[in-house]
C-alpha cells in the first residue's frame, strides 16, 4: 500500500492542474499548464476541444518525469462544469466547447425567467437555470448554428471529455449531470425538462448519469503513448470541481459549509435531501459520496474582479506573476478604511446567476467622487466580491456556523481573507493549499479502484490560517451591505434599460 500513489487531474478554465499523493496526502509530483480561452465577441468564452487535452498531455508528461508511472495506481478528474462540449457520430469534437462563462444565451435565459419557465424547471433539479449551462447553450446553437446542432451525437462536459480521451469511453457523474435536466430526487433526466427548454435533440446526446466513484475504464495504449502514463491504469468517472473540493476539505455532514475563491467566487453547503418549496436561489448538486446534496451559490465574478481591476494598470499593479500583483494590490487596498471611503463595487462583470439570476447585469463603481483614489476603488472591489459572497450565504438561509473553511487560489490573499471574515462576521479558515480539487478527485479515483475504504476517504492533515472578525470592522460592514442589497436591488431598472438599448442597436 506505501508504493500506491493516486493521480488527481483538475482541469480548470484558465489551468489543468496534476497531482500525484500518497494516501495521507503527500504530494509526490505536480504540475500546472496554462489553459488558453477564446473571447471571440464581447462575453463570448470558449476552448479548442484538442487544446485542452493537449494541456492535460504536457501536464501528465511532466508528471512522468517527476514519478515512475508504475508507482501511480489509480487516476481521478474533475473538471469545469456547465458548458457544452459537443461530439460527432465519430467522437470528434464538432466546434469549440462553449464554457460556463458565456453570455450568448442570455435573451434565452431572460425569456425564460419572464414566463415561468425557469421556475418550473427547478421543481425537479433544484437549479436556477443561467447562459452556460448545456441546456441554454444548446438552445443558441440550434438557432444560430443548426449544422452543428445537427451533427451533435455526444453531449460532455469538461472533464467527461478528458475521460473519454483518457479511456475511450463515454460516461458522466451526477454532480455535473445535475443541472439543468436531472430530478434530484430520482437521479434520472427528466423528459419535460428538455421539451420545455425546446432542446429535446439534447437528451439522446447525454450519457446516463453514474456515481463519481465507479470506474470509467483503463488508460488506452494511446492514451499512455500520449501521457507517458501505463496503460490499462484505472481512471474514475470523476466529478464536477466544486463537487471535488467539498470533498478534499471532508465536507460530508448536513450544514458543513465552505468558502471557494478561484475565478468565481463559491458558497457550498452541504444539505439534505429536501421536498421543493420555493424556486432556488443558485444550484444544486449530487454529493460524491453521500446521499447529500450541495447547494452552491456560484457568483460569476470572484479573483477574476482582482484580475479585471490590476489588468487596467500594469504601471501599478504588473508584476512577474500573480502573487507580486496581489501584494501590490494589497499594499495599495490595507492603507483604506473599511467602506473605502465611501466607495462601492457591484461585481457584476459578465452577468451574475447567484444569488439571482441576472444574465444583463453590469459592474459599477458607486459614490465616486473627485476625491477618489485608485487605492479607494482596489479597496472597493475586494470588499465588492466578500459582499457578493454573504449575499450568497444569506440565501441559503442557514445559520451562520461561526467558523467558514476557504479554499482555491483567493484563499492564499492574507488581506482579502480578513474583509471576508469581517464582512461576514465568521471566522475564516484558510489553507495556502487550495488544490482540495485536485486531492479530493485523486481519492475518488483511488476509491474507483477499490484501492481506499469505501465509506469516507482518508483526510490528510495541512496548515492552515484563522482569520477572526474585526470588531472594529464588523458594524461598518454591516451597514455597507444593507446598501449593498439596496444597491443591487435597484440596479435593475439599469441592466434592463441596458439590455434594451442593446436589443434595438442603441449606443
Amino acid at each position: 500500500m506505501s508504493a500506491q500513489m493516486h493521480l488527481g487531474i483538475d482541469v480548470g478554465t484558465t489551468a489543468t492542474k496534476a497531482v500525484v499523493f500518497d494516501c495521507d496526502g503527500t504530494v509526490h509530483a505536480q504540475e500546472s499548464v496554462h489553459s488558453a480561452v477564446v473571447h471571440s465577441k464581447a462575453g463570448w468564452s470558449s476552448q479548442t476541444m484538442s487544446g485542452v487535452w493537449d494541456t492535460v498531455v504536457k501536464t501528465l508528461r511532466s508528471i512522468c518525469e517527476q514519478v515512475s508511472p508504475e508507482l501511480i495506481s489509480s487516476i481521478g478528474v474533475c473538471g469545469q462544469g456547465d458548458g457544452l462540449w459537443l461530439l460527432d457520430e465519430n467522437c470528434h469534437p464538432i466546434r469549440n466547447a462553449i464554457l460556463w462563462n458565456d453570455q450568448r444565451a442570455n435573451d434565452y435565459v431572460r425569456s425564460w425567467m419572464d414566463d415561468g419557465t425557469s421556475d418550473r424547471l427547478s421543481k425537479t433539479c433544484r437549479t436556477a437555470i443561467w447562459a452556460g449551462s448545456s441546456a441554454a447553450i444548446f438552445r443558441w446553437l440550434k438557432d444560430n448554428e443548426p449544422e452543428n446542432a445537427m451533427r451533435a451525437r455526444h453531449a460532455l462536459c469538461c472533464k467527461d471529455w478528458i475521460n473519454f480521451k483518457l479511456t475511450g469511453e463515454l460516461t458522466t457523474d451526477f454532480s455535473d449531470a445535475s443541472i439543468p435536466f436531472l430530478d434530484l430526487e430520482s437521479r434520472a433526466f427528466v423528459a419535460d425538462a428538455f421539451e420545455m427548454l425546446g432542446v429535446q435533440e439534447l437528451h439522446a446526446c447525454l450519457p446516463e448519469p453514474q456515481s463519481a466513484t465507479t470506474l470509467n475504464g483503463r488508460m488506452t495504449a494511446q492514451a499512455a503513448l500520449e501521457t507517458g502514463l501505463l496503460a490499462g491504469t484505472p481512471v474514475a468517472v470523476g466529478c464536477i470541481d466544486l463537487a471535488s473540493m467539498v470533498s478534499g476539505m471532508g465536507l460530508d455532514k448536513t450544514g458543513d459549509i465552505c468558502l471557494v475563491l478561484g475565478t468565481t467566487g463559491v458558497v457550498a453547503a452541504v444539505v439534505d435531501p429536501e421536498p421543493f418549496t420555493t424556486p432556488p436561489a443558485g444550484a444544486t448538486l449530487v454529493h460524491p459520496y453521500q446521499e447529500n446534496w450541495i447547494k452552491v451559490l456560484a457568483p460569476l465574478s470572484g479573483a477574476s474582479a482582482l484580475d479585471w481591476f490590476t489588468s487596467m494598470d500594469e504601471g501599478n499593479f504588473g508584476g512577474k506573476n500573480s502573487k507580486e500583483t496581489a501584494e501590490r494590490l494589497n499594499g495599495m487596498a490595507a492603507g483604506v478604511p473599511p467602506g473605502a471611503n465611501g466607495v462601492m463595487f457591484l461585481p457584476f462583470l459578465t452577468g451574475e446567476r447567484a444569488p439571482f439570476v441576472a444574465p444583463h447585469a453590469t459592474a459599477s463603481f458607486l459614490g465616486i467622487t473627485a476625491s477618489t483614489s485608485q487605492a479607494d476603488m482596489a479597496r472597493a472591489v475586494m470588499e465588492g466580491v466578500a459582499l457578493s459572497l454573504r449575499h450568497c450565504f444569506e440565501a441559503t438561509g442557514l445559520e451562520n456556523p461561526g467558523q467558514v473553511f476557504l479554499t482555491g487560489g483567493g484563499a492564499r490573499n492574507q488581506l482579502w481573507c480578513d474583509i471576508i471574515a469581517s464582512v461576514m462576521n465568521t471566522r475564516i479558515v484558510a489553507s495556502d493549499a487550495s488544490d482540495h480539487g485536485v486531492w479530493g478527485v485523486a481519492i475518488i479515483g483511488a476509491k474507483a479502484a477499490g484501492l481506499v475504504e469505501a465509506h469516507w476517504p482518508p483526510v490528510r492533515v495541512e496548515t492552515t490560517r484563522s482569520h477572526k472578525p474585526d470588531p472594529s470592522h464588523v458594524a461598518r460592514y454591516e451597514s455597507l451591505y444593507s446598501a449593498y442589497e439596496k444597491c443591487v436591488a435597484s440596479s435593475a431598472v439599469l441592466w434592463d434599460a441596458g439590455r434594451d438599448r442593446h436589443a434595438t442597436g442603441g449606443h
